[in-house]
């Protein structure tokens, strides 16, 4: 079910799908199992990949890093980490997990966010050197398949769509390549993991361009009526995919600097896929790239639609604008007429008053009251208090300024504390 609420995941195809490597460099799709059972048995191939849910691995109840739980369970932006466990002083467990945030945009209203995550563990055998200095076993390189056995991995992808689940698939490492290298899976997570933020990058920018289509075949009308909380919808969902990308761009250098520490820290190991690790440190630079260059367009896409934004605004400012000019004109045209009426009615009201008498007896005569002088001393007064109560209305800003210039405290728009200073 779709759901509108920011909080809501993206429902995915399927729940488990297990792969084992059959020691021949082929993989077997494992029979449905129960997820919880087969990971609390021993474990028969020496890789195992797992496609899975976060629901799903919550119930297997593993013995999973308290970084990597967090991180999954307080909706963070994402983080990578590696970890190592040691016997003496053998590393004998690796584990590293990258996690990412996308967030899917299919209208301004409608939208998921996805957490796609890999957890890398690999136990180490012991070992050998070849030399009692610091001069490892790198001098004979092993060839994979040979007694020096590589250990055991397991790696969990969690949260992935089913079309970037294929895409893994397809690019499923050889055993030359994840022997000793663990991080090559992160490689190819991060390839697949990148081609998604690029399909719900162009999901936003689609959104962007019909807004920059649709502009231009607006009627004035259509204008006016412009959705803006639409637009700053969009807007919100830009800032979180430039956000998103940045923390995925540093997510995927930081990979890249524990690979290099990886081949540092520990020669004798990097030393029989020598060829592998340079390719995985291709691999993860290709993809830091690729998330550089779509966080720069995400940034390109909010100006675009600031733009577009304040295109609309002003063009409804101009509607206004219009429209106010013409009710300026009318209320022009009422002004003149009554200004051109305004003697006769003025006329009018005084001769209509009882001030004056048509009707004293003589034919054609007119008398004037004796008592006319009443009508000016309250008219006149009345008319000089409205004028006044006008004015200081109107001026008042221009008072209160010229009385705050004339102040004590000698400084111009600044306020006085009570000790005097400013």
């Amino acid at each position: 079910m779709e759901s509108n609420c920011v909080d809501t995941p993206r429902p995915l195809e399927n729940e488990v799908t297990i792969f084992e490597d059959d020691d021949t460099d082929q993989w077997k799709q494992e029979e449905p199992v129960d997820l919880r059972a087969f990971l609390h048995s021993p474990q028969r191939r020496s890789t195992q990949v797992i496609f899975t849910t976060e629901s799903a691995l919550k119930q297997c109840a593993l013995n999973l890093p308290a970084e990597f739980q967090r991180t999954l369970n307080e909706d963070l932006n994402g983080a990578s980490h590696t970890e190592y466990s040691f016997d003496a002083n053998e590393i004998n467990l690796h584990k590293s997990w990258t996690v990412f945030k996308l967030k899917e945009v299919r209208t301004a209203s409608k939208y998921f966010w996805l957490q796609p995550s890999v957890f890398v563990e690999w136990h180490i055998p012991p070992q050998p050197r070849t030399r009692a200095s610091q001069e490892y076993s790198s001098a004979i390189p092993v060839q994979p398949g040979s007694n020096d056995a590589p250990g055991i991995q397991r790696v969990f992808f969690v949260g992935l769509p089913m079309d970037e689940q294929l895409a893994i698939r397809k690019r499923f490492p050889t055993r030359d390549m994840r022997y000793y290298n663990p991080y090559i899976w992160h490689a190819v997570f991060a390839h697949a993991v990148a081609m998604l933020y690029e399909k719900y990058f162009w999901s936003l920018r689609n959104l962007v361009r019909a807004v920059e289509k649709g502009r231009n075949n607006k009627t004035h009308a259509e204008l006016q009526a412009t959705d803006f909380p639409n637009l700053h919808d969009i807007a919100r969902h830009i800032f979180h995919s430039t956000e998103i990308l940045e923390v995925a761009e540093h997510n995927i250098k930081s990979v890249t600097a524990d690979h290099t520490r990886w081949r540092h820290d520990f020669p004798e190991m990097a030393s029989r896929v020598h060829g592998a690790h340079l390719q995985t440190g291709q691999k993860l630079a290709f993809a830091a790239k690729e998330m550089y260059s779509l966080k720069i367009r995400s940034k390109s896409l909010t100006d675009r639609l600031h733009n577009e934004i304040n295109l609309a605004f002003n063009l409804v400012n101009q509607g206004f604008g219009r429209t106010a000019q013409s009710d300026s004109a009318m209320m022009k045209t009422i002004a003149v007429v009554s200004l051109v009426y305004l003697p006769g009615t003025f006329v009018s009201g005084i001769f209509g008053t009882n001030f004056f008498d048509y009707q004293s007896g003589a034919a054609d005569s007119l008398e004037m009251a004796k008592n006319f002088w009443l009508y000016w001393v309250v008219t006149l007064p009345l008319t000089l208090a409205t004028v006044v109560v006008w004015a200081l209305w109107h001026y008042r800003l221009a008072f209160t300024k010229r009385y705050a210039k004339g102040g004590d405290s000698g400084v111009i728009g600044k306020d006085v504390d009570q000790a005097g200073k400013v």
